[in-house]
């Protein structure tokens, strides 16, 4: 049985590893990368729109922050990020139909034809650029505000490279959460199986130097990604 490890930040890990659990699998929690939140208080002001970048930019705001219950339209980039903007702040939070990245997101605040007016938006140090291009394209008044940035976790890259040696399943959603692996020189890309998000906007893996890649539609439908990992681990 190959080793299924989890090294994303994954909001259902729980359904997930009960999903494989119930196919004779087992999951590791191997988060490469601690999310390091530097800003509490970022909503500093009245905004008119809010941009969420990323579910990790909300999760550790202060509820006290008020300032998010007078915006009129707050705009999230998939299910993580309306899941706990209306979990912890009870606001509600629009996000795209399907396509969970920047340019999913750019492409619904386009089809809703809303006027932003003064927007703050919300993400991690060198997070991806293509929303805030989009902002200064369209002339909007906004503010960037960096409310988390990713720290290498050693400890859990070391025991990543220690399970996949005999091969291993590795879930990893994001570019930022698989880059540690790839340019690790002790670790066999070859030996490993990846599943990744199948994001518009950009390659994750180049399926070449791996021993097989597997895109993601939808990461939400947990049973259905259990079932594609557990036909693999066969």
């Amino acid at each position: 049985m190959l080793d299924i490890l989890l090294i994303s930040n994954f909001s259902m890990k729980d359904e997930l590893a009960e999903a494989l659990n119930e196919r004779n699998c087992l999951l590791h929690d191997c988060l490469v990368q601690d999310i390091h939140h530097i800003e509490r208080y970022p909503i500093d002001d009245e905004y008119k729109s809010i941009i969420i970048q990323s579910a990790n930019a909300i999760k550790k705001i202060d509820s006290s922050n008020n300032h998010i219950y007078n915006t009129e339209r707050i705009y999230g980039i998939g299910p993580n990020c309306k899941k706990w903007a209306e979990k912890k702040f009870g606001v509600k939070c629009v996000i795209p139909e399907n396509d969970f990245s920047s340019e999913g997101l750019v492409n619904k605040i386009e089809s809703d034809d809303y006027n932003l007016g003064k927007t703050l938006l919300l993400k991690g140090i060198g997070g991806k650029d293509i929303i805030t291009k989009y902002l200064q394209s369209k002339k909007i008044d906004f503010k960037i505000c960096n409310v988390y940035e990713r720290v290498l976790n050693e400890e859990n890259l070391k025991k990543v490279k220690e399970r996949v040696h005999n091969g291993a399943v590795i879930i990893g959603f994001s570019k930022s959460s698989v880059e540690p692996l790839m340019y690790d020189k002790d670790i066999d890309l070859k030996k490993i199986h990846f599943f990744v998000l199948n994001k518009s906007d950009e390659n994750i893996i180049d399926e070449k130097l791996v021993g097989s890649l597997t895109k993601i539609d939808d990461i939400y439908e947990v049973n259905q990604l259990a079932e594609k990992i557990s036909k693999i681990n066969a």
